[in-house]
């Protein structure tokens, strides 16, 4: 296998140059940026790091990207990219430490805005009320919950250009109007839609283009799922009790602090009125109630009742966090599928349906950390 590099774009994804560097290390998470942070220490890489990095690698400025070339394909797989969050000097040890974020860290920086509004107001008074509509203050997108997705994120692209590429729309019948007053991040809201019941998982997947450029896809589907290790399918099951397969059963933590089965969730007001929804799972002998307040700009029943079921949804069964390490010749991404043969003093024997929520890797060793829940 190629070794692992590192390239630095602008923020527009165009190349700019290699970055030598000691150290790096990723984490890919199921509707999160996740992360790359990367290491340079001049002592080790010599006069191979350019001098003046101060004047080039400017915060939000600056795309990194860590990838390497799949001699079979004769692509470059792109492990993971992000723009530069924060960075860390350290003049005596003559060390660099880069931190970045992923594909959606851009969007924590745009506002769910019309764009309209970019030369229809400039400052002042906002008077919206019966006799004074809400015009372009107002965000109404259509269509299925991908589309709505889409829509906040070419929304945002019309006030500055980013380097997303946007999927095709699919058509439906759902619809949200989104109040620019609320000034919620389109990041903020995306991972709301993620949340929903029948919401969507979401990944912004860095890829290098021909042309040299760096773009992320945007995907947003009920399930994402790109690799599926399952019994008795052509890629087959996980065994961790068979030597040489690579794969090692780590553990498994629980957590309960989550659980609930009576969701109170509180909305936003309207009027004098303060909207709330309230779901319960029927048949369970105790009672474990919980309020979700992190939804104080919906006022739309259904949609909030909607949170409260994915309320419901999670917090129906304990947390618990499966952990598996795997040889990175197997090309894990957060979603994927695997069927896990375990064989342990607490497990016992049995065969765990599972789903990928969290990938780690670095470039000192071949192996990749996983974090995986139960299917279903």
């Amino acid at each position: 296998m190629d070794p692992l590099v590192i390239d630095v774009f602008d923020a527009l994804g165009y190349p700019m140059f290699r970055l030598p560097y000691t150290s790096c290390n990723w984490s890919d998470t199921i509707n999160d940026p996740g992360s790359l942070n990367v290491d340079v220490t001049y002592t080790t890489t010599t006069m191979k790091v350019p001098k003046g990095l101060y004047n080039q690698l400017k915060l939000w400025g600056v795309i990194l990207a860590a990838h390497r070339l799949d001699e079979q394909t004769n692509t470059e797989i792109v492990t993971h990219a992000g723009p530069l969050e924060d960075y860390n000097w350290d003049a005596p040890n003559r060390k660099l430490s880069l931190s970045c974020g992923g594909g959606w860290s851009a969007l924590t920086k745009r506002l769910a805005l019309n764009h309209s509004l970019d030369i229809s107001w400039l400052d002042g008074d906002i008077l919206i009320d019966e006799e004074h509509p809400a015009g372009a203050w107002a965000l109404t997108l259509t269509g299925s919950y991908s589309d709505i997705m889409r829509g906040l994120v070419n929304e945002s692209m019309q006030w500055g250009a980013l380097p997303i590429t946007l999927p095709t729309p699919e058509g439906g019948t759902q619809t949200i109007t989104y109040n620019g007053y609320d000034l919620a991040t389109v990041a903020s809201l995306l991972d709301d839609l993620t949340k929903l019941a029948d919401g969507n998982e979401l990944r912004f997947d860095p890829r290098i283009q021909a042309n040299g450029t760096l773009t992320f896809d945007m995907r947003s589907q009920p399930e994402i799922n790109d690799h599926q290790w399952l019994e008795g399918t052509e890629l087959g099951a996980w065994d961790s009790t068979v030597p040489g397969q690579r794969v090692v059963f780590a553990g498994v933590s629980g957590k309960g602090a989550a659980m609930t089965n009576q969701v109170f969730a509180i909305g936003g007001k309207s009027g004098d009125k303060t909207v709330v929804a309230r779901v319960t799972q029927k048949n369970q002998p105790n009672i474990l109630q919980s309020a979700d307040k992190t939804h104080t700009t919906i006022v739309d029943l259904k949609q909030l009742r909607q949170y409260a079921q994915s309320g419901i949804a999670y917090g129906s069964y304990p947390d618990e966090t499966f952990k598996v390490r795997v040889g990175d010749e197997y090309p894990v991404r957060p979603g994927d599928w695997a069927d896990l043969k375990v064989e342990d003093d607490f497990m016992g024997e049995q065969l765990l349906k599972l789903k990928v929520t969290d990938v780690d890797g670095s470039d000192s060793n071949d192996w990749l950390d996983i974090q995986a829940r139960l299917r279903g």
